[in-house]
């Protein structure tokens, strides 16, 4: 089984799925106060208070405010227990300067006002605000807000919308107090109080009323919030029996596969190895990228030169000069490479390594080599595909790709009616059926005898005495050269001497004078033409997704 490649997607899949803030300071927002008094004329005096804990060292904290349509926020100003804060604002963002150490507990309280904060109808005056939306990027701890209006009251009225909903309640004096507990970020929360218009005489009443509104809205949310219950204890009782058991079934599938995958792998190397070179049923870039999981096209193309040579295609007539002795090939990805030495790097018969290492300094030609190398890849991956050493299961793997769908569709349920650890646990089971589906394709037992025989000469190399080497024939010695070249430079580089040394140097059939020196171009002109590239981006405080386009948020710096 390719467990590697599956590993790796699983891996990708998963980053996809974490949210990352980097460069962000690690703190934790403990508690949350929030008082608004409410005047005569109409404005708010709000008084929040933050109790922050840092893991990291801190500048100091963020508040965005997001005023309502029709509102403003006036007279903003901060300070803690000992002295008034700086405060840098910009478009509704401000930045309160409090630096401190990791492991420091910090209470900032901020003070504003809110010009146009309360509304006023033929049957009540109404506070409908948005503290935070969506766009906020914090949980909050314990949050309360309190919402005070100029004088008692005796018709109080409280709803809560968002998280907010089934928080509120109201004191004797008619105090609208809102208990929201723990708060999960990116969530929006309504807060909406009426009182008597009297208690505002300083703000003109409009046309119509209110009360029947938040009457409505009241039957509205409960009738929501029934469904949602009835709704949520259908997907317990059927959602989490249908993870629990399919889960099982896929980890069981899983779990038989590799098991079968192990025995047939430890089946081929059950015997006692001695040193051999495997026949050549196959090209050695082939055979370097199907036994060698950390196969690299540079160390590749170097070898695929050498077995070109041992072929007699290519003839070197000096330490970096090459000729092209015969154009017809036995694999497509051969032509390439001799299209690409000899024909846009060279002059269509010759070819030298500092043609190479000057082509490809040229940044113009980078896209060409690119180009040429990845066509060169493609066909080397078409011959060991060709030789049918994976099985294919097409059945069992488009069977385990719906089962990963099945699992999508449970974590969305459980997601939806907050059952976060079976959406976890159904994103997890996701995941790896999704991995199973992509990448299960067993290694066939030849493919398996293949890459232990050649795995296992590579080893056997390391120590291979010289007496050892020079009872080979040429062309095994050739095969094995070239096939340690690619897949493994270093021990490559210790043999080079000793393992060529032996070989007469006019021998148009024998080894590279210098393979090491010429895997070195391949790997440089490989690193040369490689780019990347990278992006960032950044955002600030606009529209917000509460009542009235308001809204805000919490942070730190």
């Amino acid at each position: 089984m390719k467990n590697k490649k599956v590993l790796a997607f699983v891996l990708f899949i998963f980053l996809l799925l974490v949210p990352v803030q980097a460069f962000a300071v690690d703190f934790d927002i403990m508690e949350v106060q929030i008082e608004a008094q409410l005047n005569e004329d109409g404005t708010a005096d709000v008084t929040e208070q933050f109790t922050y804990e840092f893991e990291d060292e801190f500048n100091g904290i963020t508040r965005s405010l997001i005023p309502k349509e029709g509102t403003s926020i006036e007279d903003f100003t901060a300070s803690d227990s000992r002295r008034d804060l700086e405060v840098e604002a910009e478009d509704g963002l401000y930045k309160i300067y409090r630096s401190g150490n990791d492991g420091d507990s910090i209470q900032v309280e901020l003070n504003y006002r809110i010009v146009g904060a309360v509304e006023k109808f033929e049957d009540g005056a109404e506070f409908y605000w948005p503290f935070f939306d969506a766009s906020n990027e914090s949980e909050y701890g314990d949050m309360t807000i309190t919402v005070i209006p100029p004088a008692p009251a005796t018709e109080t009225e409280a709803l809560g919308y968002g998280e907010a909903f089934d928080t509120s309640n109201v004191t004797e004096d008619g105090t609208a107090v809102f208990d929201l507990g723990n708060v999960p970020s990116e969530k929006n929360a309504d807060i909406r109080a009426i009182f008597e218009p009297e208690l505002f005489p300083g703000v003109t009443a409009q046309d119509g009323t209110v009360r029947d509104e938040l009457a409505d809205d009241r039957e509205e949310l409960e009738n929501e919030a029934a469904a949602f219950a009835r709704n949520q204890q259908i997907a317990k009782s059927a959602g989490i029996p249908a993870i629990v058991i399919l889960g099982a079934l896929l980890i069981g599938l899983v779990l038989f596969s590799w098991l079968k995958a192990s025995r047939r792998k430890r089946s081929v190397q059950s015997g006692t190895y001695e040193f051999f070179v495997p026949e050549g049923s196959m090209s050695i870039p082939a055979l370097l990228h199907f036994t060698n999981p950390s196969y690299v096209a540079a160390n590749g193309m170097s070898a695929a030169i050498l077995d070109l040579m041992r072929k007699g295609k290519i003839r070197q007539l000096s330490e970096e000069h090459f000729e092209l002795a015969d154009r017809s090939t036995d694999h497509p990805h051969e032509a390439v490479l001799i299209g690409l030495l000899f024909d846009t790097i060279g002059d269509g018969q010759e070819f030298t390594l500092e043609q190479v290492e000057i082509y490809t300094k040229n940044e113009l030609n980078h896209e060409d080599y690119n180009a040429a190398t990845a066509e060169w890849n493609k066909e080397v991956k078409a011959e060991v595909t060709a030789h049918d050493f994976y099985e294919k299961h097409v059945g069992l793997r488009w069977a385990v790709g719906i089962l990963s769908a099945v699992f999508i569709g449970l974590a969305i349920v459980s997601g939806i009616y907050g059952l976060l650890p079976w959406m976890a646990l159904s994103i997890a089971l996701a995941m790896l059926a999704l991995g199973f589906a992509i990448g299960y394709s067993p290694i066939t037992p030849e493919g398996h005898r293949v890459r232990y025989e050649w795995r296992s000469m590579k080893n056997a190399m390391d120590q291979l005495p010289t007496e050892q080497w020079e009872r080979l024939t040429m062309d095994e010695k050739q095969r094995a050269y070239a096939y340690l070249l690619g897949s493994d430079q270093k021990t490559a580089e210790r043999k080079a001497n000793a393992f060529t040394a032996a070989e007469p140097a006019n021998d148009v059939s024998g080894f590279a004078m210098n393979p090491i020196l010429m895997t070195a171009v391949f790997v440089s002109a490989s690193t040369t033409t490689s780019s990347s590239a990278s992006a960032s981006g950044g955002g600030m405080a606009g529209t917000g997704g509460g009542v009235g386009g308001g809204g805000g948020g919490s942070g730190a710096f």
